[in-house]
This record gives C-alpha cells, structure tokens and sequence, in this order.
C-alpha cells in the first residue's frame, strides 16, 4: 500500500499509476480545490477520478480522498482509515509545492 499526496495529477498521478504498475495499491489524497494565491487551475475532483481508474486500469485499487495537507492531522487520518489488517505503507513525499509558495 503506498500513500501519494497530490494524487490527482502532475507528478503525484505520475508516482501514482507508476506504483499501481508495479502492483501495489494507493491511498491517495489532493485538496481538488482552487487556492486564490494560485493563478494557474489547480485539480479536481475528476482529476482524482480519472487517476482512480488509471489505477484501476493496472487492476490495482485506490481510496481516492479530498485532503488538505497543510492540515497536520490530515496525512495520518488518512493513512490509519486504510491500514486495518495491513503490515506497512510507504509514504510518497509531500506534492503540495505551488507557485503561490515560492517567495
């Protein structure tokens, strides 16, 4: 089981279906919401839908969620809803990087 931030495109679909390639399942989590301090269109929700079913396409499963990591319970509420019965998950870095946080 890995778990990708920033699931719903760019990069973290990218490390997404690569990881569902090599067999593994994904828990993975986006805000799909637009931030006023970013001034290019940011994920949506059918942005993380459609890397579900690129996930799927591998015939792996993913538990897709709309999440705010700058919200520090977030990464472990995530991760302990989809550990139940599971010995590890790895955890992909952090993709909230956005041109609004660059100064």
């Amino acid at each position: 089981m890995h778990f990708i931030t920033g699931a719903a495109r760019g990069q973290g679909r990218s490390h997404t279906e690569a990881m569902a390639a090599e067999g593994a399942d994904i828990v993975g989590i986006d805000l799909c919401a637009q931030l006023n301090t970013v001034s290019y269109p940011m994920a949506t929700l059918n942005d993380l839908e459609e890397t579900v079913s690129l996930v799927e396409n591998h015939g792996r499963r993913m538990v897709a969620r709309r999440s705010d990591v700058r919200d520090l319970g977030t990464i472990p509420r995530a991760q302990s809803r989809h550990m139940a019965g599971r010995d590890s998950m790895t955890q992909i870095p952090p993709e909230a990087l956005t041109e609004g946080d660059i100064r």
